[in-house]
């Protein structure tokens, strides 16, 4: 009778066993591989003060449509350095310049691009109010928004190396976005200021005063606006979910909210885009 009851224990553990592994093969199998579930962000044309802020904000808003989450980086290196992990499968927000940079390297796809009061491209301005020509600006402080590297590329390009001379004698002044930029040089903290077309005329509206004593004193080259992009994949399109719900963003008003923090107010897909815009981010249409 004992060995009969041992028995009927053994096997009962055994069947215990057996339906809780088949429980986790079920578990895993409802977690699809390659569905991109983090959204990863890196842009040097913007200044975040806050990125514990920035990462809440879009962990709650993405979080209410699935099992997505946001992780913004500070650091070129270790954004690319993410990228070339190839087991963490998501989505790619980052500037145009970076993409065009990137893409070289890595087989990446833009997929949205950017836009902000119905554009998604953006042109940056070298904007001052006392100084008469770019000779003037040796020693000069400018304000900008993004990281030093960025700001320093933009002058380099506005400026040209007829003036790569002065470049190593001015001074930068980080601020967080382009309209704090401007105001610093009305209200003479800085010479002059890099800054987005959009802005000045933004200036425009907040502070007439201010704005009629600015003047442009270089133009940079547009430029496509923030951009999605994704790992090319044999498989197709196995980030539409989260793809979806990033497009989707300007429809509800916490989308609009967090798309705020980017300086954007929607996205436009890149696929219905001209092939001349296109073809700025090396590819083809």
């Amino acid at each position: 009778m004992v060995i009969n009851n041992r028995g009927n224990l053994k096997q009962w553990r055994l069947r215990k066993f057996f339906a809780f592994l088949l429980g986790m093969v079920l578990i895993v199998n409802t977690v699809p591989a390659g569905i991109a579930s983090m959204v990863f962000f890196y842009n040097p044309e913007n200044s975040v003060d806050n990125f514990a802020m920035m990462k809440s904000e879009f962990d709650g808003f993405l979080s209410s449509q699935g099992d997505f989450s946001f992780q913004p980086f500070s650091e070129r290196a270790t954004f690319e350095a993410m990228l070339a992990d190839k087991s963490k499968t998501g989505i790619y927000l980052l500037s145009s310049s970076h993409f065009t940079q990137l893409k070289a390297k890595m087989p990446l796809d833009a997929k949205l691009v950017g836009v902000s009061k119905g554009a998604f491209e953006q042109r940056k301005i070298l904007v001052t109010k006392d100084i008469a020509n770019i000779s003037a600006l040796q020693g000069a402080t400018i304000a900008g928004s993004g990281s030093e590297e960025y700001l320093r590329n933009q002058l380099e390009h506005m400026l040209g190396t007829e003036y790569s001379v002065i470049m190593p004698k001015i001074k930068l002044l980080n601020v967080p976005k382009d309209i704090d930029a401007l105001m610093a040089v009305g209200f003479g903290v800085a010479t002059a200021a890099i800054s987005s077309e959009g802005s000045l005329t933004k200036l425009g509206v907040i502070n007439p005063k201010q704005h009629a004593q600015l003047k442009i004193l270089a133009n940079g080259e547009k430029s496509l606006m923030l951009i999605v992009a994704t790992f090319k994949s044999e498989q197709g399109e196995i980030d539409t979910p989260l793809l979806k719900v990033i497009e989707a963003m300007g429809q509800q008003p916490k989308g609009v909210q967090e798309l705020k923090m980017l300086g954007l107010d929607g996205w436009k897909r890149i696929d219905t885009l001209d092939a001349a815009v296109v073809k700025q981010l090396g590819m083809s249409k």
